[in-house]
This record gives structure tokens, sequence and C-alpha cells, in this order.
């Protein structure tokens, strides 16, 4: 097989070439420009240029030729190829180190090695040649004792030189990614991640200049639980000050959620061209666990996945140190809202010292009324991070759009789905597919049946660890905020394997009812309870009226958990 490189015998191309076809008749070729043409017309297979280094970065040269070579879809990438970067540095036979005098090689390659030569030849002139193995070649062609070329050990094999001095490089995990193709009539790859291989998708877009555009373009891979593997721009040559953006993402473009994905992607962009799906490096690589196949292209299962039949025993969750679904009631405190560092540190504390397993706290919160407390966002999700290493808490917060899981899912244990969102489909997948443990709560006017298929999303895109929460319906009485179903909860044990806990603080609404509930809750089975708590309720900024405080809490903790002794108190500083 004839494959073109940008470079001469005994070069890195060469030699990486040769871990994809061992037995390849090289074409050398010296610009990247003249491997495509090589390609395009027929005087060579298959072409092999290198793209990405993991020292000095992007092959811009590469990078730019890319949208003219495969942007009229005549050619197409196959594969990727990892190699590692030894340099050694070579001279002719009888040469010696002390006697050199100037050193040949590409830039990126005396680059890669000044440690090295800073070090044993200081004074030498250093040369910039269009090769590393072109270097070695011009030393043996001058036959000049004094001249030395820096290129890959077997260079000097090629081209009648002896090694010098060997791994001479700056850092010996030096890679360079290179990438092949062919003809688009070629014979294609295999469709999808059959079997074990893997694949990678690279694709140039081109977007308006509008605000959030490039975000919103690259969310349609975040949102699908594509990972995004690189990000390149460059000038877009034609319209000064604007960009082409290189996409690498895992995965095939046959694979559904990636097809999903690059459909949103044509659809928003001014111009995408897909420059190929290839079959990825795996040694070395570091390439993400494939994504499961989304539930809507697979077959519906005879029995739902939240079904107890699944898991007669049922399911235990795991969230730090604590169990939801064994034999031990979880109680999950802290306020409706995180309001000041000061506030939820001192709760945290409290909670923590009465008897609390988990820490609750709002980052961001649903409000009625626009004008209403939102939560502090991030900075809210910090302090409750500091309050887990002060505690030892596992800290739950609510997720309130699939944009925010991320951030989120950075800080907080375990993500909490609220019962106006049990029905967001788009951010029961997301939270999915981050992978944190979910709490979901069932919405005010969400039947059982509905509750238990907004589990059963979460479950077919492959988190399996779910808590669902009663937290009360909306029903015609007014005397309390919810009606608290406490007939749900029997009855969810009944028919699905996972754990049940209760909100007895929403489903009343009403501070006093809070601890009757709750003891209610547990007495028909539920497996823990997530109350607020506030060290001042009156002066709340979201849910006083239900909130319970301290010594409240502490009377709480001892009944659901009568033979936990209570824990020491933390000393905050």
């Amino acid at each position: 097989m004839r494959v073109a490189i940008q470079g001469t015998y005994g070069s890195f191309s060469e030699a990486a070439a040769r871990r994809r076809w061992p037995d390849l008749i090289t074409v050398p070729c010296r610009e990247a420009r003249d491997v495509v043409t090589a390609v395009r017309t027929g005087g060579a297979e298959a072409g092999c240029l290198p793209i990405e280094n993991s020292l000095i970065g992007s092959v811009t040269t590469t990078y730019d030729l890319l949208e003219e070579a495969f942007g009229d879809g005549t050619l197409r990438l196959t594969h990727e190829i990892l190699y590692p970067v030894h340099h050694t540095i070579m001279g002719l036979p009888g040469a010696r180190l002390d006697g050199i005098k100037r050193v040949l090689s590409h830039p990126v390659a005396l680059g890669q090695c000044q440690v090295w030569l800073s070090e044993h030849l200081p004074a030498v002139e250093l040369v910039s040649a269009w090769d590393t193995a072109g270097s070695a070649e011009q030393v043996a062609r001058e036959k000049n004792p004094a001249l030395a070329a820096i290129a890959a050990r077997h260079a000097a094999d090629a081209h009648g030189l002896v090694p010098l001095a060997e791994r001479i490089e700056d850092d010996p995990t030096n890679q360079t990614r290179f990438l092949t193709f062919t003809p688009a009539a070629a014979a294609p790859l295999p469709v999808g991640n059959a079997g074990a291989s893997r694949y990678k998708t690279s694709l140039i877009v081109l977007i308006d200049h509008r605000p959030g555009m490039l975000a919103l373009t690259l969310q349609a891979f975040g949102v699908r639980g594509v990972n995004l593997m690189a990000l390149q721009s460059r000038p877009e040559r034609s319209a000064p000050w604007t960009y082409r953006f290189y996409v690498d993402i895992d995965g095939a473009a046959s694979d559904p959620r990636v097809a999903e994905a690059l459909e949103e992607v044509e659809a928003l962009a001014a111009r995408v061209v897909v420059l190929g799906s290839y079959e990825a490096w795996i040694e070395g690589s570091r390439l993400s666990a494939p994504p499961p196949t989304p539930a809507h292209h697979t077959r519906k299962p005879d029995i739902p996945l939240v079904d107890r039949r699944r898991a007669p025993e049922g399911t235990r969750v795991q969230v730090g140190p604590v169990t939801f679904g064994g034999s031990e009631r979880v109680l999950i405190a802290g306020p409706c809202s995180v309001e000041s560092e000061a506030m939820i540190l001192e709760t945290a504390e409290a909670v923590a010292h009465a008897g609390a397993d988990m820490l609750r706290g709002g980052a961001y919160k649903p409000r009625t009324s626009p004008y209403d407390f939102q939560g502090l966002g991030v900075k809210g999700l910090r302090y409750l991070a500091e309050a887990r290493a002060r505690t030892g808490l596992p800290v739950v917060t609510e997720v309130l759009s699939w944009e925010e899981v991320a951030v989120v899912g950075h800080f907080a244990d375990m993500l909490q789905i609220g019962a106006r969102n049990m029905q967001n489909f788009t951010l029961l997948r997301a939270a999915s597919r981050n992978g944190k443990p979910i709490l979901l709560k069932r919405g005010a006017g969400a039947t059982i049946e509905e509750w238990l298929m907004a589990a059963e999303y979460i479950l077919a895109e492959g988190n399996p660890h779910v808590v669902l929460c009663e937290r009360g319906i909306r029903t015609f009485e007014r005397a309390t905020r919810h009606t608290l179903d406490l007939n749900a909860v029997a009855m969810v044990l009944e028919r699905t394997h996972l754990p049940v806990i209760v909100d007895p603080s929403h489903g009343a609404g009403v501070r006093s009812l809070v601890t009757p509930l709750s003891l209610g809750a547990l007495a028909v089975g539920a497996g823990g309870l997530i109350v607020e708590v506030h060290p001042d309720p009156a002066h709340a900024m979201s849910d006083g009226a239900q909130s319970l405080d301290i010594p409240m809490f502490a009377a709480l903790a001892r009944q659901v958990h009568p033979d936990r002794p209570a824990r020491a108190r933390v000393a905050l500083a």
C-alpha cells in the first residue's frame, strides 16, 4: 500500500504510518499540501499527516489545510495514530559529540530538546530544516563531521548515520497525533462502536457572530452525553476577524447520540463540514466510556426498569457513606435556601450534631415570583461544599436546568430534581448522564404512574442511582400547602425497587405538622426524610413557615434515630 507522508524516509510520519500499515510503500512529500495532492491524484492510496503534539499543541499547517482538502467530500479520515516522540542526535560515522558545531532539525524538534541542547551543546548553531528525517538526509549528503541532526532513531539507519545520544527530548511523555485519510470511495469503516473499536468524528463549524452561538452549538453535544475531545479555532481567511472551529468528538457519526447532535449543529451553524469518522487509537488515549444508546433508539423493555420484579429485594443507592434502601433510615436536613456562608455553616454544624445524615440546601431556587430571592448560584454551591468539608455530611441540592447540571454535579454529591421539573425530560436525561445519584421529587399534580415514568427516563439513560421523594400533591384542601400522600409511599414501595423517602416540610407547609407527618411517613415504610431546618425560621428568605428550628429538628432526629448518640460538635473557624 502506497502511503504519502509529510517528510522523507526515517521520519516520524513514516514510523507512525507503519504502526497502521507495517508493509507500506513510502511516498515522501515535502509539504502537507503535497500529501493531499498525492492521494487526490492517485499517487498514493492513503495519506498520513501530523495534527497535534502533546507538548507543542496543534499543527496549524495541517488544520489550515483540512477545509480545503476535505470540504468537497472527495477525501475522508480513516484512522488516528498516537506515536511516542523520542529524539536522537546523530552524525556521520566517527563523529564525536564534542566536535559538533551545527545541529539541524525541524524547529518543533529543536524546541522539544532545548534542555538537553543547552546542557550538552550550549555553543552550537541550531538550524531549522523542513523535516527531522530531511535534516538527517542533509547531514549524510554533506558528509561534514561537524554537522548533526535531531530525528527519530530509525532515521540514522535510513541515512547511514550513527546515534551520538538517544532520548534527548525534554519530556519523555511526548507524543504526536496523526490522522490518516483515503479517497471517500474507499471501503467504509464499520458502523458505530462495533466490537472493541472506538471511533472519533472531526468536523469544521462556522457560526454566525451572535452572543451565545458558540456555546449553544457546543451544547448540542454536551446535553446528549457526547464527549467533546478537542476544540481549535483558526482564522477564516475570506472574512477577517471571523473564525472557523475544528471540533473532535468521541463517537462515530452513525451513533444515535452523535447523529442527533450533528443534526442540531447543522441547523444552528452557518456551515458544517464533517471531515470524517475514524478509528480512534486506543493505546495511550483518554477516551471516555461510551455512552449508552438513547432509550428512544432501543426497544421498550417488557418489564419497566423501575419495576420491583427486576429487583425484588430492593435497590440500594449509595451517596458517600449514606445508604438509601438499607436498614437505616436516612435523615436529610438543611435550609430551603443557602442565604450566606455563615448561615449554611451554622445550620450544617447544628444538624450534623443533632443526627442528620446528609445536608440539603438550595443554591438555585425556583420561585413563583420572579422578584423573590432566587438563590446564590455557584457561590451557594461553594458554601455547601465548604459545609460538607467541615461536617462530613454529603450534600444534595436542586438543579433547575440541563445547562446547570455540570456545575451542580461538580459540587453536589446528589442531584435533586424538584417537583416543578419532574417531567422536564431534557433535564432528566442530562442529570442521568452526569452519573451522580438523583433525588427525584414527585410533581404536585403528578400521578404515581407519571412519577415512576420520570424515574424510568433516568434509568433508561444508564443511571441506576435514583431515590424517589414524595413531597405532597395539590388537592382541594387549602388548610395546608399541599396534601402529603402517604398512600403513594406504600403503593410505590409495592411497585418499584427504588428507595423512597418523604419531604414532610413541603407536604404540609406548616412547621407544627412536620414531626407527626415524618413519623407517619416512616410508619408506612419510607426509608428516610428530607426536612427543612433554619437557625431562625422567622427571618428565613424562603419557606420559613415550614422550617424547623434547631431544637425542633434535634427532637425529631432523636425519634428517627433513638439509638444513635449525638455527634460531637464541629468546631467552625
